[in-house]
């Protein structure tokens, strides 16, 4: 499904949004879902009328399972680079234990870890803030992990991960403390967004803000009184 200009949400992706990026300077696929979704995101591919081999690279806007899940398989399957933040390049090779969820949560990834077939991997690029991939600027956000980051075309849209998340109705939702790991980093790294101006915001769990994103991210934080 195209969601903006160039910019397509990966169907049947799990319970988590991947999306696809073409465009004249390159083509990329954001965040990659749990184990097993890497032959889904090349049948999409595909489907696009792009080859496998096509596609540059792999952006990850955190280490989290649920996101980074089927990024080695996707790199076997296409060739193509695996970007992520230097925070959380340890956490993906499997050189630094990740974040320790809170409460359910924690043992529900624990599950999830010792169950599926989660490969480790070394990223072949490392972020920081500042960077720019395919006309999308990298903006450090940590507080959901330590390397979170959104990804932002000015005045367009912005890629923001779990830094926020959206309802079945397209309403952004704040952090919720037990999926954070520094809730104050996290309220600051909004607080950095909320300074930005885009139409369309597309979050890594529920349906993307289509129209006046930036407006309604402001409105929620005021109405929050951040």
């Amino acid at each position: 499904m195209e969601i903006a200009l160039g910019v397509y949400k990966v169907d049947s992706s799990q319970w988590v949004n991947c999306y696809l990026v073409t465009n004249d300077l390159a083509f990329f696929v954001v965040d990659t879902g749990m184990p097993g979704n890497g032959k889904n995101i090349v049948d999409y591919i595909v489907k696009q009328g792009k080859k496998p081999s096509d596609l540059a690279c792999i952006v990850l806007t955190h280490s989290d399972i649920d996101h980074c899940g089927s990024a080695a398989e996707l790199k076997s399957l296409t060739g193509a680079n695996v970007a992520i933040h230097e925070a959380d390049a340890p956490v993906l090779a499997g050189e630094k234990e990740g974040k320790r969820m809170k409460g359910i949560m924690r043992l529900l990834f624990r599950l999830m870890r010792s169950r599926m077939k989660y490969q480790h991997l070394k990223a072949d690029t490392l972020l920081k803030d500042g960077d720019v991939i395919g006309g999308y600027q990298v903006i450090h956000c940590p507080g959901h992990t330590e390397g979170s980051i959104a990804l932002y075309h000015p005045k367009d849209v912005i890629f923001v991960g779990d830094m926020l998340r959206c309802d079945d109705k397209s309403n952004p939702v704040l952090p919720q403390r037990r999926m954070t790991l520094d809730l104050a980093q996290a309220t600051d790294s909004l607080k950095k967004i909320s300074r930005l101006e885009f139409s369309v915001m597309l979050p890594g769990h529920g349906e993307p803000v289509v129209n006046e994103a930036s407006r309604r991210v402001k409105a929620l934080l005021t109405t929050k009184g951040e």
